[in-house]
């Protein structure tokens, strides 16, 4: 993220704009300290993966709850948005 003083703004204004809820789950998000992350904590989450040569911009950063972030793998993130929200078909 760069410089650590702009992430309480960033959390704020995604904050607004995601109605306090996950991006992926829609789950209300609570904010937590790093020593006492619950499964429902707020993060601030990649959708292209570092990893995978995403950027830090603020067009590529979302609010996830700590379930969520720590879950998704390598997983794209559309596709993990849809198994979340159970939309994504699966077989049987």
């Amino acid at each position: 993220m760069g410089n650590g003083s702009r992430r309480p703004e960033l959390r704020a204004i995604l904050r607004e704009k995601q109605g306090g809820r996950c991006c992926y789950c829609d789950v209300r998000m609570r904010i937590s300290f790093k020593s006492k992350m619950r499964p429902d904590s707020e993060t601030l989450e990649h959708l292209d993966r570092r990893t995978d040569r995403g950027s830090n911009d603020r067009g590529n950063i979302a609010l996830a709850c700590y379930r969520c972030n720590t879950g998704r793998g390598d997983v794209d993130w559309l596709t993990y948005k849809s198994i979340r929200r159970g939309e994504h078909y699966e077989r049987w």
